[in-house]
């Protein structure tokens, strides 16, 4: 299996896109709903993110799973320590449960540590209890818990990067 991942060009939004949806839909599907899957279009995409924070993981040449690194995060971390923000990790489903988004993980520690990061920090529904033992196997430390925006209670982690 020929897994590689690297950043998006804007001819493959729409690929990128659809992981995005895939997850999101599924999500509602099994009646976990966390995301809409009309936030994942082109334009809501390039609207809140550039094209240079988005990236896929491809099995032999086809999409598997995405996610976004951002260089700051102003909306959920005040914190001014030089780090990476991951968010919207999503696998498609034929892919779930082989490794991926673990892969996509280290990678992106990797990542964190080629351009001089501290930290590979994120943010996920702290509500979510196998969500959360996921992230913390992978190494994330949780350093808080917050109600987001009144409504949304949000785990906050983060892994230093040595």
């Amino acid at each position: 299996m020929d897994f590689v991942i690297r950043g998006i060009s804007m001819s493959e939004l729409e690929e990128f896109s659809s992981i995005l949806k895939e997850a999101a839909e599924w999500l509602i599907n099994n009646e976990r709903e966390m995301w809409d899957p009309n936030q994942f279009t082109i334009e809501k995409l390039l609207k809140n993110n550039v094209i240079d924070e988005m990236f896929i993981g491809f099995i032999n040449n086809e999409s598997a799973v995405a996610m976004i690194l951002q260089e700051e995060d102003p909306i959920f971390w005040s914190d001014p320590t030089p780090s990476l923000y991951l968010h919207k990790l999503a696998i498609r489903r034929k892919y779930a449960q082989k490794g991926l988004s673990q892969q996509m993980i280290s990678w992106a520690k990797l990542r964190a540590k080629q351009h001089n990061k501290n930290y590979l920090r994120l943010d996920c529904a702290a509500d979510r209890p196998k969500l959360c033992n996921f992230y913390e196997k992978q190494g994330f430390i949780k350093v808080r818990d917050e109600v987001m925006f009144g409504k949304y209670p949000t785990s906050f982690y983060e892994i230093e990067i040595i």
